[in-house]
């Protein structure tokens, strides 16, 4: 008997040796770690090395959580939209898509309140609120929501564009590979910023921009420590992005952006700078507005479906020209084919479509938007000057693309971005001299009408910036 009970008790109490030494080996190797960390750290030259090396690895996986964003876009488009539209009778989409769109939306939202953890869809300001407030610290669950979410919004029809969700996702595997490595603040915040641009890289095929924007956004800071691992990150995340996804270039047929006469950049120019800053203004003040009080009595679960039905008839007005399609792929042609007035209304339109996305329960980023919105006020301004100056030869193509980058610059408050993404796009340094110009006169119109741009707009709202001075208060980070 006693023989019997020794037997049947002695696996119980050797069971917990095994947990006991893994344990003890996981202490050891974290022990390890740290004093290998520490001699790290006391030479500045062997961490910088180091620090590099994780970036490389950072724009590793922003490329790889870019590829699997655009996946499960493509698939939900495929399903949810293309093979449908096929099938049902010409004419029925007007019907569709804004029962479809507000599906979307209306699922985007679960997603978010389900999986958010007590975020309201973490996005791009609220990565830069981290690095400052938080020390770059980001959890991983939000993120994964704010990617599952946006890739339903867009694959369903809504207005929102791929490099929020990405960049954000980027900037939180960056965060939490410093996290479990246990680096210093200091090096936390530089992955993070790495991560950021390897997202917009990647999106986007535009390293450049991407570090300058991780850069001038996230990390508001070009300081040497910084400067290396982010621009290391986002080549990485660009030249891997291309081996996974293939090239997509933003234009679908050669550009000939070139300008004609010096009239053109003194004033014909300007003018788009005018527009695109008034626009942005607009796009920021929607925005703002919708946020605040507009779907306020609205029964929380009725305003998804109200605006995704919206949208969905914008999109289906436009024949779908509104409607985001996750990578940029602007048809310079069919912007040329438009009307002025045409042009100038899609622009609008698309502003409205992305403000009441984001603000219903869809999900994304404002980056793609804007740079859409601005290639139709462009084209829209250089179809007025076509019919104001016959005699002169203006091409369509040049206006569409630095309007682009002006409203880009103008609604994010990050006019380094928004130039260098342009010229990455169009690879033609002819376009530098009105492209600054016009940038320039966006931004300080944009300023002289909203102080905010469409990322300080949101802390504000949400308590991270303090309200604006009336006069001659701190300018926002813009």
């Amino acid at each position: 008997m006693t023989q019997d009970t020794h037997s049947t008790q002695h696996p119980v109490e050797a069971a917990p040796g095994g947990p006991r030494r893994l344990a003890r080996l996981r202490l050891r190797a974290r022990q390890a770690w740290i004093t290998l960390l520490r001699r790290v750290q006391r030479d500045p030259a062997t961490e910088d090395v180091v620090i590099l090396g994780l970036a490389v690895l950072t724009g590793l996986l922003g490329a790889l959580a870019a590829a699997a964003f655009y996946q499960l876009v493509a698939l939900g488009n495929a399903l949810l939209v293309r093979l449908p539209l096929r099938l049902l009778p010409p004419g029925f989409d007007w019907l569709y898509r804004p029962l479809l769109t507000g599906a979307a939306f209306a699922l985007a939202a679960w997603l978010i309140r389900r999986l958010g953890a007590g975020y309201d869809g973490m996005n791009i300001p609220d990565v830069a609120a981290a690095v400052t407030s938080r020390s770059g610290r980001l959890p991983l669950r939000p993120a994964a929501a704010k990617t599952l979410a946006s890739s339903v919004t867009i694959a369903g029809g809504g207005s929102a564009g791929s490099e929020g969700p990405i960049a954000v996702l980027g900037a939180v595997l960056g965060s939490q590979l410093a996290q479990r490595l246990r680096l210093r603040t200091q090096r936390t915040r530089v992955l993070v910023g790495a991560g950021a641009a390897a997202g917009i890289s990647a999106a986007f095929n535009t390293p450049l921009a991407g570090a300058f924007f991780a850069l001038e956004e996230i990390l508001s800071s070009f300081s040497s420590v910084a400067f290396a691992p982010v621009v290391v990150s986002s080549i990485t995340a660009s030249l891997a992005a291309q081996a996974l996804l293939g090239a997509h270039p933003a234009f679908s047929e050669p550009l000939d952006v070139g300008y004609r006469f010096y009239r053109e950049i003194l004033v014909f120019f300007p003018l788009l700078g005018l527009a695109a800053g008034v626009l942005s203004a607009a796009f920021i003040r929607l925005e703002d507005t919708l946020a605040r009080s507009t779907w306020r009595r609205v029964p929380r679960g009725l305003t998804p479906w109200l605006g995704g039905a919206l949208v969905g008839v914008l999109v289906a007005g436009s024949g779908g020209l509104l409607a985001s399609r996750g990578h940029i792929d602007v048809h310079l042609e069919s912007l040329a084919a438009l009307s002025w007035y045409m042009a100038l209304l899609f622009a609008a339109g698309k502003v409205l479509a992305t403000a009441v996305t984001l603000n219903t329960g869809g999900s994304g980023g404002v980056f793609a938007p804007s740079l859409f919105a601005g290639a139709l006020l462009g084209s829209g301004i250089a179809g007025l000057l076509r019919l104001a100056f016959p005699e002169l030869p203006i091409e369509v193509s040049a206006y569409a693309v630095v309007g682009m980058g002006a409203v880009l610059a103008a609604a994010t408050g990050a006019p380094i971005t928004g130039t260098l993404f342009v010229f990455e796009l169009t690879r033609d340094y002819r376009l530098m001299l009105p492209l600054l110009l016009t940038v320039v006169v966006a931004l300080a119109v944009r300023r002289s009408l909203v102080q905010d741009n469409l990322y300080s707009s949101w802390l504000r709202r949400t308590g991270r910036l303090p309200a604006v001075r009336p006069q001659g208060g701190a300018r926002p980070n813009a």
